[in-house]
């Protein structure tokens, strides 16, 4: 008896500590999210697959097509108000349906496209 309490005890400690972890994560891109929100009001960003991008460079067609992209998603949910929670598929600037290509060589980069129009986004590591 006394070895399954402490079994559950240990277990039940895993998955709280493992929870736990994750939710922070979570915060870590909440707070990187509002602090570049804070030092630039018209910061390009977004929140996808929990990683943050932020805007590198406008990009033209041709520049575009040179590197080698596979569709990674698109932005699904409408603009960022720095009232809320930045959420998975959420951009500052993009609108919902802009499609995204992430880079095959360099998967740190992803452009999005939208009318015509090419921007490169890097990913921003955490802490």
């Amino acid at each position: 008896m006394y070895n399954k309490v402490i079994y559950f005890f240990l277990v039940f400690n895993l998955v709280f500590f493992g929870i736990v972890g994750c939710t922070t994560e979570t915060s870590a891109t909440q707070e990187m999210a509002q602090a570049l929100m804070e030092l630039d009001k018209n910061s390009d960003l977004f929140l996808f697959e929990s990683i943050l991008y932020k805007k590198v460079k406008t990009v033209n067609e041709a520049e575009f097509k040179s590197v080698d992209t596979t569709l990674y998603g698109e932005i699904s949910m409408k603009h960022y108000k720095s009232t809320k929670k930045f959420k998975s598929g959420m951009a500052t600037v993009l609108p919902p349906g802009t499609k995204l290509f992430r880079s095959i060589e360099h998967p740190e980069y992803v452009f999005s496209s939208e009318e015509g129009n090419y921007t490169m986004y890097k990913s921003v590591p955490e802490g």
